[in-house]
Formats: C-alpha cells, structure tokens, sequence
C-alpha cells in the first residue's frame, strides 16, 4: 500500500495535538503540588480557590485535545478504510472490465487509423481523451504548449472534428446511453 508509507499532514497535525495536552496535564500537576504545598504552608482559602480553579481550566483543556485527537483519530481510521474500499473497488471494476476496456482501446485506436492520425496524433488523442489538458500533455510528450495545440486542431480537423468536446463524444455518446432494454426488463 503505497499511500500508507507517506506521513500524511492529518497524521503528523496529530502529533501535535500530543504537546499542548501534554503541557495543560503538567500545568494541572504542578498547581494540585502547589496547593498541597500551600494548604500546609496555611495560605488563604482565596488564593487556594483560584489555584484550584487554574488547575480545573487546565485539566479541561488537556481534556479538550485529548478529546479532539480521539476524533481526530477516528475520522482518520474511517479515510483510510473509504481510501482501501475505493482503491479495491476501482481494482476489482478494472479487472471485471479488462477485455471490455483492451476492446475500446482497440477499436479507438482503429478509427485513429481510419483518420490517418500519425502516432503522436494518436498519442495527443488518447491523452485528449483521459481528459487532459494541453499544458499536461506537453509536459508528458516533452513538447511546448503551443505544438500541442497545433497538432490537436490538426487531428480535430482530420477527423472531421472541432474540439476536444467531439472527439470524446465521438466515442462515448454510445456508451453513455442509458440500456432501454434493460431498464424495462428490471420494470
């Protein structure tokens, strides 16, 4: 699992939370040794009351990070399981769809042919297809902007095209319909 070797920043703002509780639990010791040394020492009830209260406000802050890292924790926990459900579902539904997604690779890369698209052509127009932008197809293919545009107006136009919109729907609009047939036949 490659995802869980990294430090995510959730992860190390967690640790964090361990410092201030930590300082408010040794404020809250440090106040209950002063008033046992004050109760015998014989100091008033007054200053032994606002020690006391001090010592109460820091305990409810030590508690008060001790409770937000718990659900911090947890909301973490229930990511991470989203996370691996996720991961696991996209990699059972690729399996499942392998020979259903190698046919469509197949036969897209057919009609690059038909249009007589070069291959970088062909290479812009899958990348055009995985939805992505110029400026990161340039970067992948070590090319400029501006040669990527150029050459995605040239495919558009050998394939009878305008934009990038078409292209997509030229090989997804069948696949996007909803199945009448079997709709119907769940009714």
């Amino acid at each position: 699992m490659p995802w869980k070797k990294k430090k995510h920043p959730t992860e190390l703002q967690l640790r964090g939370l361990w410092i201030p509780m930590s300082i408010f639990m040794l404020i809250a010791v440090l106040i209950v040794l002063d008033i046992g040394a004050d109760l015998a020492a014989g100091t008033t009830t007054a200053h032994v009351l606002m020690e006391f209260l001090m010592m109460l406000a820091s305990a409810a802050g030590a508690f008060f990070f001790w409770y937000q890292l718990r659900v911090a924790r947890q909301v973490e926990k229930d990511l991470a399981k989203d996370l691996l459900k996720a991961h696991a579902e996209t990699t059972r539904w690729q399996k499942e769809e392998q020979d259903l997604l190698h046919n469509l690779r197949k036969a897209i890369n057919k009609q690059f042919t038909q249009w007589n698209f070069s291959p970088m052509e062909k290479e812009i127009a899958f990348h055009l297809l995985k939805g992505l932008s110029l400026k990161e197809i340039a970067h992948l293919m070590n090319s400029t902007f501006y040669s990527i545009r150029q050459q995605a107006h040239v495919l558009y136009h050998k394939a009878g095209l305008t934009s990038r919109a078409q292209l997509s729907a030229f090989f997804l609009g069948g696949l996007l319909q909803p199945d009448v047939a079997q709709d119907e036949a769940e009714s």
